[in-house]
């Protein structure tokens, strides 16, 4: 195929097909740095994140095999392939675009459920009133711990800091 011999209609198409071709697979290659995030999501939702990501995945590398099938239709004057490709581009683009609105709107819930609020702690012991607790009852009260455990995926392993473990050595002298 001569280059030159293509309109300039031809010419932009297949220049804009290119540019939106480089602008996907950039795109592949951030998508890896969602996939190592996952572990950052709580376990009751990393399933259902890397199904999405997954299928947004193979969507993209469609969408990029699409771009050089039309492209190339456009090139070769073969209008009807290129319209047959283009019509399915358009209609898995819009099931790309309802996956990724779906996927933010889970990963930001599961933001909210993790952080939200203030906590009400007690300043000596530490405990977290459980939220609508009495404040007077001591049944509204929470270890940390547990207050953490039931609301996230957070694991605790205990330790103690330099300054309190100077306190315990005292205190056993």
């Amino acid at each position: 195929m001569d280059w030159q011999a293509l309109d300039w209609q031809t010419r932009i198409a297949v220049f804009f097909i290119a540019c939106g071709a480089v602008i996907l697979g950039i795109s592949i290659v951030h998508l890896r740095g969602l996939f190592k995030a996952t572990p950052l999501i709580a376990e009751r939702s990393q399933a259902y994140v890397l199904r999405f990501l997954r299928i947004n995945r193979l969507l993209m590398f469609f969408f990029l095999a699409g771009y050089v099938v039309v492209a190339m239709s456009v090139l070769l004057g073969k209008a009807n392939l290129g319209m047959f490709w283009v019509s399915i581009i358009f209609l898995l683009g819009a099931v790309f675009v309802f996956l990724g609105i779906t996927l933010h709107a889970r990963m930001i819930s599961e933001i909210q459920q993790t952080i939200q609020g203030l906590l009400p702690i007690c300043m000596e012991c530490k405990k977290i009133r459980t939220t609508g607790g009495d404040s007077s009852a001591q049944e509204s009260w929470k270890e940390i711990e547990s207050y953490i455990s039931q609301r996230t995926d957070a694991k605790f392993s205990h330790g103690i800091c330099p300054r309190c473990l100077a306190k315990a050595r005292q205190r056993r002298k």
